[in-house]
């Protein structure tokens, strides 16, 4: 093997464990309040809809700022990107774990939603950039796997941690993290000293949108991405308050249930190369749809609070069946601007994720537990069967 050859195959190496940190340090205050819900309602005396509005804010911020963010990764630079919004995520967490009122933690955690923002969606392009699309799946499929950790101990550890210490401990423990990953990439991953990056400006990020929306697809694949977060993550915010009006447990129960669905994407995150080359990316996208739906309508009927486990790791799972699917798709809409397609791409999946708990909440008021779990169950059911005809996989077989 020739010696660039195989200087780029160790950078490769080094980039998936160290881009999975940033997504896990991401994904760990992105998910953390979702079990304090409750927690935080009775310290800011709020109601559960009030205080899961924090989710709303910290997502449609992070989707807000995509637009932003992806020109400003093509033309400073990914892993230059990266850093920076880790470094700015470890300030705001530190400053939300002193917050003293409810709108002081809603303004902190929407800022760190934007900052949040700049991690995943460029870590994925710098990936797209270096992977050949034969692999790309499977790369990111590993990325993955140390990203959802984060994800899993965001919920989980979360709950735990606010029972015994206290939730401020919590964000404590997310500013660490952000700032150790942001230390990291600087050290030990250099740019592509070849890359090709076109300078800062507003007409360069419209050259960019422009060239993402040339490719047909890219309007669909954002269209059924953002129902994709409605769906699967309105739920989560009110797991809580459901298991505490089923079974009156706390916090760590429900931070051991909504953080199975991160033991279902570190299941995906392991099987992704069997899962490509004998199931292919159609069938992948028909059962995820049909997990989460099977997940939703387990849930939706009442029973010990540790079934909420299983069934959230089956849900976890069909998520990221369908979910990475969409993720290896997006990296192909536009290779010469692919920071921008995944902005986009995260736009609007989060802007999804933000009017999820909306609409899941006021399904809940209006319709009772058990039904809205069943209308989400059809919708996202419904989405997997359909996705792979509106928008079938590149190269992929039926």
């Amino acid at each position: 093997m020739s010696e660039p050859a195989q200087a780029a195959g160790d950078d490769l190496r080094l980039l998936i464990p160290v881009l999975g940190l940033c997504g896990f340090a991401s994904t760990f205050t992105m998910r953390l309040v979702d079990p304090l819900v409750p927690t935080l309602a009775h310290e800011f005396g709020q109601s559960v809809h009030q205080i899961a509005f924090l989710v709303t804010a910290f997502s449609g911020c992070y989707a807000l700022g995509q637009p932003f963010l992806g020109p400003i990764a093509d033309s400073v630079g990914k892993l230059r990107s990266i850093a920076t919004c880790l470094a700015a995520l470890c300030l705001l967490s530190a400053l939300a774990a002193f917050a003293t009122s409810f709108w002081v933690l809603l303004a902190l955690r929407a800022a760190g939603g934007v900052m949040a923002g700049g991690v995943i969606p460029a870590a994925m392009a710098a990936i797209g950039d270096r992977a050949p699309m034969a692999e790309r799946q499977i790369m990111l499929g590993r990325f993955l796997v140390i990203m959802i950790v984060g994800q899993m101990a965001g919920a989980t550890f979360s709950g735990l941690l606010a029972d015994h210490i206290g939730w401020r401990a919590v964000l404590g423990a997310a500013s660490v993290l952000a700032g150790g990953a942001a230390l990291l990439v600087r050290l030990a991953l250099k740019p592509r000293p070849d890359a090709a990056r076109a300078r800062l400006s507003l007409a360069g990020a419209i050259a960019s949108y422009r060239a993402v929306f040339a490719n047909p697809r890219s309007k669909l694949l954002y269209l059924l991405v953002m129902l994709e977060g409605a769906l699967v993550f309105g739920v989560p915010p009110f797991v809580a308050a459901i298991l505490h009006e089923r079974s009156g447990v706390g916090a760590s129960e429900a931070g051991l249930a909504i953080g199975a669905m991160g033991l279902g994407g570190l299941l995906y995150g392991t099987l992704t190369r069997v899962l490509v080359e004998r199931i292919g990316p159609r069938q992948m996208m028909r059962l995820g749809g049909l997990a989460m739906a099977l997940g939703y309508f387990a849930f939706a009927l009442p029973g010990p609070w540790w079934t909420a486990i299983g069934i959230f790791l089956m849900t976890g799972f069909g998520f990221f069946l369908l979910h990475g699917t969409f993720q290896a798709q997006a990296t192909e809409l536009a290779p010469t601007a692919r920071g921008s397609a995944m902005a986009l791409f995260a736009c609007f999946f989060f802007m999804g994720h933000a009017t999820g708990p909306l609409m899941t909440g006021t399904l809940l008021q209006f319709a009772g537990t058990q039904l809205a779990l069943i209308v989400l169950g059809v919708g996202i059911g419904v989405l997997g069967l359909v996705t792979p005809r509106l928008l079938p996989p590149l190269g992929s077989r039926s």
